[in-house]
């Protein structure tokens, strides 16, 4: 993994102006969790003081074996009205029995609690398009352009108020 270089140098010139230099090399094909949550904190409190909105809310769920190995789950983020669901992924072993829609139904529990508006989620075209349109989502949106002529779906449902 290379590493990226950032170098700040900062300042006041003798007009007094402010002067800031940097230099970036490489990129990070792996950043470390913790970087970008650095990132994601920085978006929150500029959305928190520009529109005065709380921070995102953040679950999973985990589907374990007998020996604690996790074997599935759902994760994603309860963003200003909207519960994103940006992974769903059960092993091959359990898919077709039910774990997907189990999981799917978990995470609308927090969606209606906190009184969210709609629940997105995103699928490729050979993914799980049909398995949420069988949950009550619809296509939103559809981007193409990606490799292979994949199509990637922008997926909605509305919660009734």
């Amino acid at each position: 993994m290379s590493k990226n270089k950032l170098i700040v140098i900062s300042g006041c010139s003798s007009g007094g102006k402010s002067t800031l230099l940097t230099e970036l090399s490489n990129t990070e094909s792996n950043p470390h969790s913790d970087d970008v949550e650095l990132l994601n904190d920085g978006i929150a409190e500029n959305t928190k003081q520009k529109k005065e909105m709380k921070l995102l809310d953040f679950f999973a769920f985990f589907i374990r074996d007998e020996s604690d190995k996790i074997v599935g789950g759902c994760a994603g983020d309860n963003m200003y009205g909207c519960l994103y669901v940006g992974q769903l992924w059960v092993t091959e072993q359990l898919r077709g029995k039910g774990y997907g829609i189990k999981l799917m139904n978990e995470a609308e529990n927090p969606a209606k609690k906190s009184e969210c508006n709609f629940m997105a989620v995103n699928t490729f075209d050979w993914e799980a398009l049909d398995f949420y349109k069988k949950l009550g989502f619809y296509v939103e949106f559809e981007r193409h352009g990606f490799h292979k002529d994949s199509i990637f779906y922008f997926l909605r449902k509305d919660f009734i108020k």
